[in-house]
């Protein structure tokens, strides 16, 4: 055994579950970016944590609004989820740059992919710092799922993205 660093651990610990956490900027706007920083927290009451770096405009906004959804994109937002993840939405309209088909979700004003295989209606309940990054920790308000679409992961780190396969 040799001692490596975090992002070799999470190349080799692939694959990471993948999520586009899609919130709306202060114009009003949909804003989505790409976290494999996720996992569930709680079931009583259902919770779940993300983490995103200091600067993420995701992240401006759930602190701004106390709301965001939760999507694991579908197989067909290969190339949108890698050009999401590479750009600050604070600085541009992601979405105009690299537009995809959305669908609403009953409950909540913050659009997603219509290729999405679950997703979640999150608020805020508390903001943790965590080194570099915020740990955001949430309650879960509603699950929607199409179970007949594949999801991405991220592998490598986030050096790609695709289907896990079981094997």
């Amino acid at each position: 055994m040799k001692e490596i660093n975090i992002g070799q651990a999470t190349a080799i610990t692939s694959p990471d579950p993948l999520m586009l956490v899609c919130t709306t900027k202060e114009d009003g706007s949909l804003n989505m970016a790409p976290v494999s920083f996720f996992m569930y927290s709680s079931f009583n009451p259902p919770m779940l944590a993300f983490a995103m770096g200091k600067a993420a405009n995701s992240g401006e906004n759930i602190r701004r609004t106390g709301k965001a959804v939760l999507a694991a994109p579908g197989i067909s937002l290969n190339d949108a989820v890698m050009a999401f993840g590479s750009s600050n939405g604070g600085q541009k309209d992601k979405l105009k740059e690299t537009p995809i088909a959305l669908q609403k979700v009953e409950g909540s004003n913050i659009q997603i992919p219509e290729d999405t295989r679950v997703a979640f209606v999150v608020s805020l309940a508390q903001t943790m710092e965590s080194g570099d990054h915020y740990l955001y920790l949430c309650n879960i308000e509603k699950i929607v799922a199409d179970e007949s679409k594949d999801a991405l992961f991220a592998w490598d780190g986030y050096a790609k993205v695709a289907p896990a396969q079981e094997k």
